[in-house]
């Protein structure tokens, strides 16, 4: 079921995209209080079955929305974003709306202030429509209860799982996610939709509540490349309460997108690695098939397409990412208090996995971030060699609930924990851009991701490839159907 070239009409039923929808408003094709309204109506309509949602802000996102029809209507307002719809991780501060991260510990936490991302969305003239689900404390990558709007037997990925239900139903046009091992990319790829788990440090992470400080990144959930770099435009920059956040001169992202060149014209001699070893191990066939089938319409529209060797550290990579992320945790939640004073409000699990953060030494700690450094030179060289990597983004379709706990098995061997994150965690510990786009369909009907990786601050790479590949590709534009409500 590989579909390689031609674009699919657009349905009747799809919703649009944030580059549509702002065409529109300004156009006087539709207003910001019909497309919340029409937002609204799908979140009544999907919520019974895939439950994305945690808070929805019905009655100040319609009245945001009447603000951005009289700043349209004035016709001078250019703010990127102005009118449309999102989602908001429910891991990140909204000033007056409860924010949990997921978790009984924060059940009645009302934010004072917005978080930075927040902010930078508000100023674009977004309208904030609802907060999206999230593992506890961000904490996993199924992101129960909620489900993939593509099969409702089947989790939607996590731990942005939220977010990227939501924008694949069309409960938002866009959302906001987080990423710590692959948490943005996970679940858009699992649901279909495109993830962008920008450089470290280029998107604020004030107020957000913290998995791994190191390790975690804020960053755009949406239905296409092009929605994805409209989103970073309005997010990206430096912010002093932030110690992470980096001063670089910003670029126009959107412009990346390279529109006003045919594709084979923006693709047409860049240089694609695909890794021999690792990312190509132990791996779905269906995924493989779509993930090979991806290489051959970068290769056709003219990509140099070279092998490459990924350090041969990789393999001992996750034992560091977890030597890293679990002291962080642990340290942070020590650091609130909460682990002594609301231990029963955590998820039994949860609390085991922060509570074994507290085991690792100075020394076991060090030696973690001292390896991390090493392979992310490593890592920062293979990317000097070539201008993307191109990977699968899971190593399998989304899996049934009721499988989550079952062992991975491939050519006789079993799989170690983490297998879900086993493309993804090696970017958060170097720290460079990844992006997911859907590239295929299993025979099941369930979506396929494809990782597109560059080196630090070289987003605009992987917008002019990603959103190149889309504009021949139709995977993007397929919608699910509403399920009937979960039983």
């Amino acid at each position: 079921m590989n579909e390689t070239t031609g674009s699919l009409a657009a349905s009747p039923k799809r919703p649009a995209t944030i580059a549509e929808a702002a065409a529109l408003l300004r156009s006087g094709g539709i207003s910001s209080s019909e497309l919340t309204r029409a937002c609204l109506q799908r979140i009544a309509a999907w919520e019974p079955s895939i439950q994305a949602c945690v808070t929805v802000m019905e009655d100040t996102a319609m009245q945001e929305a009447v603000n951005a029809d009289e700043a349209l209507a004035r016709g001078r307002d250019r703010r990127l974003l102005l009118g449309i719809p999102l989602g908001i991780k429910d891991l990140m501060a909204t000033h007056g709306v409860r924010t949990t991260a997921g978790s009984r510990v924060l059940a009645e936490w009302v934010p004072d202030e917005d978080a930075t991302v927040v902010t930078r969305l508000r100023e674009a003239g977004s309208v904030l429509l609802c907060k999206t689900n999230t593992h506890e404390f961000a904490f996993g990558t199924i992101t129960p209860p909620t489900r993939n709007p593509w099969n409702t037997n089947h989790v939607p990925g996590g731990s942005s799982g939220g977010s990227a239900a939501a924008v694949a139903s069309g409960e938002v046009l866009g959302a906001l996610g987080t990423d710590t091992g692959g948490s943005i990319r996970i679940p858009a790829a699992a649901c279909g939709v495109s993830g962008l788990k920008p450089t470290f440090g280029l998107i604020s992470r004030a107020g957000i509540i913290p998995l791994s400080w190191s390790l975690d990144h804020a960053g755009p959930i949406a239905r296409t490349v092009e929605d994805c770099a409209l989103l970073l435009d309005a997010l990206a920059g430096h912010d002093a309460s932030d110690p992470d956040s980096v001063e670089v001169p910003l670029l126009d992202f959107t412009a990346a997108l390279a529109r006003n060149r045919e594709p084979d014209e923006a693709i047409r001699g860049t240089r694609i690695g695909i890794p021999t070893s690792y990312f190509f191990r132990s791996l779905d066939p269906e995924v493989e098939q779509a993930v090979r089938a991806a290489i051959a319409v970068y290769s056709g529209l003219g990509a140099i397409i070279e092998e490459v060797a990924i350090p041969a550290s990789i393999d001992e990579m996750f034992e560091v990412f977890r030597g890293i992320e679990k002291p962080e945790a642990f340290t942070y939640h020590q650091e609130q208090g909460w682990l002594d004073t609301k231990a029963d409000l955590y998820r039994p699990v949860t609390y085991e996995l922060i509570r074994a953060g507290g085991t690792y030494s100075a020394f076991d700690y060090i030696r973690a971030q001292r390896a991390r450094r090493d392979f992310t030179t490593a890592m920062r060289k293979l990317l000097g060699t070539v201008d993307m990597l191109l990977t699968p983004t899971l190593p399998e379709p989304a899996r049934r609930v009721d499988r989550i706990d079952v062992p991975a098995i491939y050519n006789g061997v079993e799989e170690p924990a983490g297998y879900s994150l086993r493309y993804t965690y090696p970017f958060n510990l170097t720290g460079q851009p990844a992006l997911t786009v859907p590239c295929g369909f299993t025979a099941a009907g369930l979506p396929v991701g494809l990782q597109l990786v560059a080196g630090h601050f070289n987003e605009p790479t992987l917008f002019r490839l990603g959103h190149a590949y889309q504009r021949v590709t139709g995977w993007h534009q397929r919608v699910p159907d509403v399920p009937a409500p979960l039983a």
